[in-house]
């Protein structure tokens, strides 16, 4: 005999399914089909202008095989790694600033999720005239405390370049750590931090043991969300460096762009767009699971 529980829940699990049904058909329109429009396009050597067939995996690897791939795929991975350390150090860092009470706290927390906020357009263009050659501002502070006799091309020698693509990519993705380990901490009783001071533990002992501990998973998270996120940035270094100089920031995305869109070769920029799929699809999967582990312990 079934239980007016069961009932209960089987007809609220319908009236759910029906409720959502046009969100995940339009998420599959716009997402699922491009994804499997460009899986297809990765298995042929189509060409703008050209007839195409059916070559299965020959583009993929072809690609392991080319050192511009290659090259790609390091300056993407180590472009992820510095990132991703810096904004969570500085995230780490300002979210514990601002759980501090202090005049003007609202203010400062207003002002720092600027960066997040502005459109990478005009974030991207305004770092290019920071770094630039000639007037740029950066080379005119320097300039100014007596540092450098000359102008430095921070975006025309490989090292600095890609050091400025790091620093204007943690610039713009600290204040969403900042943001998620702020809401956590405020949620943190402060009498744990009372018994903790009587018991003779400093500020260390206090973040190591008590802080820590409490944001470790919503830190996990906002790093999963941001590697995928970081991995797939296009628009701040095309903008930035164009890929340059000599290759020396071109990532995986960009790569993809110059395959497809300039040399017109549609099946293999798909192939190089798509080859890191499997991590992100770890990383998502990784991330809905941290997140039914959090709704289930709420």
């Amino acid at each position: 005999m079934k239980k007016p529980n069961d009932t209960f829940r089987r007809a609220e699990s319908r009236f759910a399914y029906k409720a959502v049904s046009p969100i995940m058909l339009y998420l599959a329109f716009i997402m699922l089909v491009p994804v499997l429009w460009g899986i297809c396009i990765s298995l042929t050597n189509m060409r703008v202008g050209a007839e195409s067939s059916f070559v299965g995996l020959r583009n993929y690897s072809a690609l392991l095989r080319k050192p511009d791939f290659r090259n790609a795929a390091v300056n993407t991975l180590l472009y992820t790694f510095f990132s991703i350390v810096g904004k969570a150090v500085l995230g780490v860092g300002m979210a514990l600033l601002l759980n501090l009470e202090f005049k003007g706290r609202n203010l400062v927390r207003a002002l720092m999720i600027i960066p997040w906020t502005l459109p990478n357009l005009v974030a991207s263009l305004n770092w290019k005239w920071i770094f630039s050659s000639q007037g740029g501002m950066l080379n005119g502070f320097l300039m100014e405390m007596g540092l450098i006799s000359e102008n430095i091309n921070f975006l025309g020698v490989p090292s600095l370049a890609f050091m400025a693509i790091v620093v204007v990519n943690v610039w713009r993705g600290t204040p969403f750590f900042c943001i998620s380990l702020l809401a956590r901490m405020q949620s943190i009783p402060e009498e744990l931090y009372e018994a903790a001071s009587i018991d003779g533990a400093g500020r260390v002992q206090r973040f190591r043991h008590i802080t820590m501990p409490m944001i470790r998973d919503v830190l996990i998270l906002t790093t999963l969300i941001s590697t995928i996120w970081t991995i797939n940035d296009f628009e701040t270094v095309w903008l930035l460096t164009g890929g340059g100089p000599n290759k020396a920031t071109e990532l995986i995305s960009i790569l993809s762009y110059r395959t497809a869109m300039k040399q017109f070769r549609l099946g293999e920029g798909a192939a190089s767009a798509l080859i890191f799929a499997p991590v992100l699809m770890v990383l998502i999967f990784i991330i809905s699971r941290q997140t039914n582990k959090e709704k289930q312990e709420a």
